[in-house]
């Protein structure tokens, strides 16, 4: 018989003689295929004409024609093949031209594998594949098919093998399936093991851990615990009450939500060890069979030990505030600061002392101490305790883990084994290039201070030096003392001064940047440009963080978020999606109504938040489909909307989709859906800012839509500047004056460059009289200059008016408290603005800023912008 050719399957065969003739004994009730083997002229076959088949091949014939799973015969070394109905199902087009032919030409494309299959038959042996993968041609085109494969020798009349029968299903749905399915449990596993919060998964009324991430594994330590109830494998746990809760979220079936809870956790030197002292939000979630039963408890949570310990820290501070107000003495308010620092760092001695730079001595009033040491008090030499002191004059923090095994201090073991310390933190305090001041933190063992621990060092000895200094200064002066002292408007007067000092050198940093923008440089500077601007925009929000210290209450603080774009979160989103949008042919749609607006959150979570929204629209959508993103205004809410044209949702599913671990069919998807938890979590991100996220479908085949509701708040809130046309020249002549010569000369280069004529002058009296000649649109004026500060200028300027008019007055200060923002009124100033000041902000006030807004569409194909 020729060999099949797969491009031709419909072709009728060669040896297909008509008409039909009556049907043999074996052959009946043997199906269709019946009739096409009694037609058949077999005398062209190795086998030879039907009517002298031999018995055996009458009886297998028989037997396999009743069968109804897909069964072949391959007779004689050639091998013939005869077939059930069922085969033929199987062979797709190659039916019914494989009937009779060979096995080699019947299917040549797996011809290799059918020669060694006659040749293990024919010996007698038997053949068996699961899920072989074979690469077939049954319908004119290659396709990939995965069958099971019995093979076993037939036998003629003496027992001898003479052919080979195969029984063949085919398991191509069920691989694909399996696939399917194993690679969704493959992208949960690799969500679980990456996941940023802590996750575990806990069997039965033992909770036995069965699954733990790496953050789950971080938070304890690493120990081994799979297979292990929580009891035996965390005794810790287990006698701070987590078992006993545990215990009540199975019997209850109720989910359990912690937030801030304290759990101290053994080191892996066991239960003597050291121990560590965690904060944790979490949720204890129990998961159902389907018989509602709680079967496991899924652990889901995020160590907050940082927020919490910032938050303590920033109500010590704010407490310390309030204390060093109501201490008199430079010696008090020196014990004050140490007992607060020793407390928080459970150290075993802390005090603050001046110094002499020139002779290298310290005096100690009075320090705090525990565990019956002796004071320190009186007047020592640095030198008698190693050569750290050079460090100290240069402005750096002294850290010594331990000072038997440190360089510095290794010489002078005896003073401190009489000291009884092991490990010490010096903070100077530095004025004019001068060391004038130090707080120091002793412990009697060895201890590796964390950047914590001497950050908050470093806030005390600031804070400390102000309230010494503003102590001093009320003894010398009445005047001073009634200032400081004046009601609750200068209550943080303290902290708006260490923000004064750190907000004057920001200003000619933010100029130079912005002048760097401004020149025709290579590519290069463009990412050191960004750099720039988005640390010094990073210390502003520092420094307004810090005025806001004192006026946090002592009770349970609120998470704070940082203020942020969603035109960012959008942009982060699209592309953390891209390479799956990309891969499905999908169209995305980004419109944005107006200016993008600005929320209150973690830029990180609801990054992540939209990347499940687009995941989960990409893989619910067919390949080509469409994805919009719309953003927009509602009722104080900034609503983000993701809609796909997708598979749909059914309104019996729709109340389940977010639930935890919910198995809603979406079986018609090519996706097989998950096992729930994506969605979960972005409720409850949504949720944790204050928002909500909801869903709403037409059902199955009409696609769906995900709303997600979150306050906004107003750009000014956020720290952004009123739009100002960027290509409108100023036009006008100005006046400089400021007492600082780089934030001077960079300022008004700026202003030079967006078309203004600028003089500058370095000084109040200065200002006064180069004004009349000048005869300025709008003065600038540094409200903290030396001699004659910017109050005294303007109202002078003001009293001028007959002369030079009425300029524009504009404050530039690093006051920005309110009782500032009234002095600068008082003294006839239009506008305050805080240092280091924006440029967009600046020439807004210069040209009073005109408002615009913006609608924005952006549709790709197949990739995202």
């Amino acid at each position: 018989m020729a060999p099949s050719d797969p491009s031709h399957a419909d072709a009728a065969p060669a040896s297909m003689p008509a008409p039909p003739t009556a049907l043999p004994p074996f052959l009946r009730g043997g199906g269709d295929i019946a009739r096409l083997i009694a037609a058949f002229d077999w005398g062209a076959t190795s086998l030879g004409p039907l009517a002298h088949w031999p018995d055996h091949v009458r009886h297998a014939t028989a037997l396999m024609l009743r069968a109804r799973t897909p069964i072949v015969m391959l007779w004689g070394e050639p091998g013939v093949m005869i077939y059930n109905d069922a085969y033929g199902v199987f062979a797709g087009a190659r039916h019914p031209q494989l009937l009779g032919s060979n096995v080699r030409e019947g299917w040549p494309e797996v011809a290799d594998f059918n020669d060694h299959v006659m040749r293990v038959g024919l010996a007698g042996g038997t053949l068996n594949y699961e899920d072989q993968e074979l690469v077939l041609h049954r319908h004119g085109r290659a396709e990939t098919v995965w069958m099971n494969l019995d093979y076993s020798p037939l036998l003629d009349d003496d027992g001898e093998p003479a052919g080979v029968m195969a029984i063949v299903v085919e398991t191509t749905g069920k691989v694909a399936a399996e696939r399917r399915v194993r690679s969704e449990r493959e992208r949960l596993t690799q969500l679980f093991e990456q996941a940023p919060s802590f996750m575990a998964v806990l069997a039965g009324p033992e909770h036995r851990f069965e699954s733990v991430n790496p953050a789950y594994q971080r938070l304890i330590g690493h120990r081994d615990v799979i297979g292990r109830s929580v009891a035996e494998a965390l005794p810790d746990a287990a006698a701070q009450g987590y078992v006993t809760l545990l215990d009540t979220v199975y019997e209850s079936g109720r989910a359990y939500t912690a937030h801030a809870a304290q759990f101290v956790a053994q080191g892996s030197d066991g239960p003597d060890g050291q121990t560590e002292e965690h904060f944790l939000d979490f949720v204890y979630q129990p998961i159902r069979d389907e018989s509602g039963a709680v079967t496991h408890i899924f652990v889901e949570g995020v160590d907050v030990t940082a927020r919490v310990r910032g938050e303590q820290r920033g109500a010590a501070l704010a407490g310390l505030s309030e204390r060093l107000r109501e201490v008199g003495s430079p010696a008090d308010i020196g014990f004050a600061s140490a007992q607060m620092l020793g407390m928080m760092l459970t150290a075993t001695r802390a005090g603050y002392c001046t110094v002499d730079h020139e002779t290298e001595t310290v005096r100690i009033d009075r320090d705090w101490r525990r565990g019956g040491l002796d004071s320190l008090a009186g007047q020592r030499r640095f030198r008698d305790y190693g050569s750290f002191v050079d460090q100290l004059k240069r402005d750096e923090v002294v850290e010594i883990a331990d000072v038997r095994e440190d360089p510095r201090t290794s010489a002078h073991l005896d003073r401190f084994d009489a000291m009884r310390v092991r490990s010490i933190v010096n903070v100077p305090v530095l004025e004019q290039g001068r060391l004038v001041a130090l707080l120091f933190v002793h412990d009697e063992s060895p201890r590796a201070w964390s950047a914590d621990d001497v950050s908050l060092i470093r806030e005390t000895a600031h804070r400390t030096r102000v309230a010494v200094e503003r102590a001093r200064h009320q003894a010398l002066a009445q005047e001073r003392e009634e200032r400081l002292l004046r009601s609750d408007r200068r209550k943080d007067e303290f902290l708006a001064t260490l923000a004064h000092e750190l907000r004057n050198p920001l200003a000619p940093i933010r100029n130079a940047v912005h002048l760097l923008a401004a020149a025709d440089r290579e590519d290069r500077f463009t990412g050191i440009r960004e750099l720039l601007e988005r640390q010094v925009t990073h210390m502003v929000r520092l420094v307004d963080d810090l005025l806001e210290v004192s006026r946090i209450s002592r009770g349970l603080i609120t998470l704070r978020h940082e203020p942020v774009n969603l035109s960012g979160v959008v942009d982060a989103a699209v592309e953390s999606s891209r390479p799956l949008i990309d891969r499905e042919g999908h169209r995305l749609t980004l419109r944005f109504d107006g200016p993008a607006p600005w929320v209150q959150g973690d830029p990180v979570r609801l990054t992540q938040l939209l990347v499940n929204l687009l995941n989960n629209a990409a893989r619910y959508t067919d390949a080509g489909g469409r994805i919009d993103v719309h953003i927009a205004r509602d009722a104080g809410d900034a609503v983000l909307t993701v809609t796909d044209n997708g598979i749909g949702i059914s309104a019996e599913q729709l109340p389940q989709l977010f639930e935890l671990f919910s198995q809603l069919d979406r079986s018609h998807s090519r996706s097989q859906g998950g096992l729930g938890i994506g969605l979960s979590l972005s409720q409850t991100l949504a949720r944790l800012h204050g928002g909500q996220l909801t869903a709403t479908s037409d059902g199955p085949g009409r696609g769906s839509s995900f709303q997600l509701r979150l306050p906004e708040i107003a750009a000014a809130v956020a720290g952004v500047p009123a739009p100002v046309q960027e290509d409108a020249p100023l036009n006008a002549r100005l006046l400089l004056v400021d007492d600082n010569r780089d934030a001077a000369d960079t300022t008004a280069e700026l202003l030079r460059l967006m078309g203004a004529e600028v003089a500058v002058a370095y000084d109040g009296p200065s200002a006064l009289g180069a004004v009349r000649q000048l005869r300025p649109d709008a003065i600038l004026l540094d409200i903290g200059m030396p001699d004659m500060d910017g109050h005294e200028v303007a109202r002078r300027l003001r009293a001028m008016a007959d002369d030079i008019g009425r300029p524009r007055l504009i404050a530039l200060t690093g006051w920005g408290q309110e009782q500032d923002r009234e002095k600068t009124r008082e003294a006839g100033f239009d506008d305050h603005m805080v240092k280091p000041v924006d440029v967009d902000e600046l020439k807004a006030a210069l040209m009073a800023g005109r408002p615009s807004s913006r609608t924005t569409t952006k549709t790709t194909t197949n990739r995202t912008e």
